[in-house]
C-alpha cells in the first residue's frame, strides 16, 4: 500500500509533463506536483526546448529571484538556448506555496531559518531542494533522455537558493552551478550561526567536503555595489561578517570558503568570476554565465593519456613536472575544472622537462593543456 500511494502522485505528475508535449522547438509551461511531503505544493515550470535532437540535449535549470518571475528567467535564456542547443526549465516557487525567504531562499531547511534549532530542523524530503532531482528525472523521462546530470543558474534570491543547494545536497546530479549576485550567503564558518554561517546549521563536515568537490561559480557583477538596493538584507551580523553590498559579500563568501577548503585539505572545485560593467542585471549575468557553462563542458573532451607529453606526479602538491621531450612545445596552460585559465607559461628554452609551481593554486581538479591535447590532474 505504501508503494502504490507513493507512485500515484509520481505517475500523475509524470503524465502532467507528458501532456505538455515536451518536444523539439517548443516553449510553454506545465504544472509539476512534487511527491511525498511537498505533494500539496504544485509548481509551475516554464520551459523552452530548441529545435534539434533532445534525447541528449543539455538541461539547464534557471532559478528566479525574489520577484518569483520564472517566465522571465526562462526568457533570458531562449536566444542562447537556440544557438547552443540547451533545454531550459525555470520552476516558479510561488509565494503562496513557498512563502518568504524561509521557504525559498533558505529552502525550508528549518521552520524559522533565522532561529535554527534541532527541534525545528526539517527532514530532507521537506526541503524545497528536494523538488529538483525528481523534476529532473521526470523531464528526462518525458523527453526519453540520456542526460546524466544538469546545470543550474540562479540570480539574486535564486543564487542564494542554488548556493545552499550545493552546500546541503552535494550528492545531487548537478554538474555546474553558477550563482549570480546573491544578496547574502550561508558562509562555511562554524563560529557564526545559520543562516549566515553554519553553526547550528546541521551541516556535517563530510557534507561540506562533498560540497566543495562540486563545480560552483560565485558570479559577481562588478557594479553590483549599491548597499541601499531594494531587498538587500541588512543587520549587524551580516553587515559585519560579509559586507554592505553584493560584490563585497560574494568575495567574502568565496575567499572564506576557499580558506575553509584549504584548512580541510580537501578538493575545492568552486570558482569566482567577476563581470565588468554589470550590476544587478539578470539578463547580462545570464549572458556571461553561458560562457562558464560552455567552458566547463569542454572538460568532457579532455583525455587522460595524451601522446605528445607526459606529466608527473599525479596527484601532486606544490610542483608539476611536464616531460616535453616527445614533441616541441611553446606554451603550457592550466585550466580550472570550470574552464577558467589559472596559469599560463610560455617556453623559451628547449628543456626536456618543465617544472611548474602550482603551490598557490587551491586544492582541486585541473586540466593541463598543450596545443590541442590536455590531461586532468589533481592538486592536493
Amino acid at each position: 500500500m505504501r508503494k502504490s500511494g507513493w507512485l500515484i502522485p509520481f505517475i500523475f505528475s509524470f503524465f502532467q509533463i507528458i501532456s505538455q508535449n515536451l518536444v523539439s522547438n517548443s516553449t510553454g509551461s506545465f504544472m509539476y506536483t512534487p511527491v511525498g511531503s511537498l505533494s500539496s505544493k504544485t509548481i509551475k515550470v516554464f520551459f523552452h526546448i530548441p529545435n534539434g535532437e533532445i534525447k541528449n540535449m543539455p538541461i539547464l535549470f534557471s532559478f528566479h529571484g525574489d520577484a518569483r518571475n520564472a517566465s522571465e528567467y526562462r526568457d533570458y535564456w531562449i536566444s542562447m538556448a537556440n544557438q547552443h542547443k540547451i533545454m531550459v526549465f525555470a520552476p516558479e516557487f510561488s509565494e503562496a506555496n513557498f512563502p518568504g525567504g524561509d521557504a525559498y531562499n533558505l529552502a525550508n531547511i528549518f521552520d524559522d531559518g533565522d532561529n535554527p534549532s534541532q527541534s525545528t530542523f526539517n527532514a530532507t524530503n521537506e526541503w524545497t531542494f528536494s523538488v529538483i532531482e525528481p523534476l529532473f528525472e521526470q523531464i528526462k523521462q518525458a523527453v526519453s533522455g540520456s542526460q546524466q546530470g544538469y546545470n543550474a543558474w540562479g540570480h539574486s534570491a535564486g543564487a542564494q537558493f542554488l548556493s545552499r543547494f550545493v552546500l546541503y545536497m552535494p550528492n545531487s546530479k548537478l554538474n555546474v552551478a553558477v550563482c549570480s549576485n546573491a544578496g547574502w550567503y550561508t558562509v562555511p564558518e562554524t563560529t557564526i550561526d545559520f543562516p549566515y554561517g553554519i553553526k547550528n546549521g546541521q551541516l556535517s563536515e563530510n557534507t561540506l567536503i562533498s560540497a566543495f568537490s562540486k563545480k560552483m561559480v560565485v558570479h559577481l557583477g562588478l557594479n553590483d555595489t549599491n548597499p541601499n538596493d531594494a531587498g538587500l538584507r541588512h543587520n549587524t551580523i551580516v553587515d559585519n561578517q560579509q559586507g554592505l553590498h553584493r560584490l563585497e559579500r560574494g568575495r567574502y563568501f568565496f575567499s572564506t570558503s576557499q580558506s575553509k577548503g584549504q584548512s580541510l585539505n580537501t578538493t575545492f572545485n568552486w570558482g569566482k568570476k567577476e563581470v565588468a560593467n554589470v550590476g544587478h542585471n539578470p539578463q547580462l549575468m545570464a549572458n556571461n554565465a553561458l560562457t562558464i557553462f560552455l567552458n566547463s563542458s569542454l572538460s568532457s573532451n579532455y583525455y587522460s593519456n595524451p601522446t605528445t607529453f607526459k606529466i608527473y606526479p599525479n596527484p601532486t602538491k606544490d610542483f608539476l613536472f611536464v616531460d616535453t621531450s616527445i614533441s616541441k612545445i611553446s606554451k603550457i596552460e592550466i585550466y580550472s575544472i570550470i574552464g577558467s585559465l589559472v596559469l599560463s607559461k610560455k617556453l623559451t628554452t628547449t628543456n626536456s622537462t618543465e617544472k611548474l609551481d602550482i603551490s598557490k593554486l587551491p586544492n582541486g581538479v585541473y586540466f593541463l593543456k598543450i596545443n590541442s591535447s590536455a590531461v586532468k590532474f589533481i592538486k592536493n
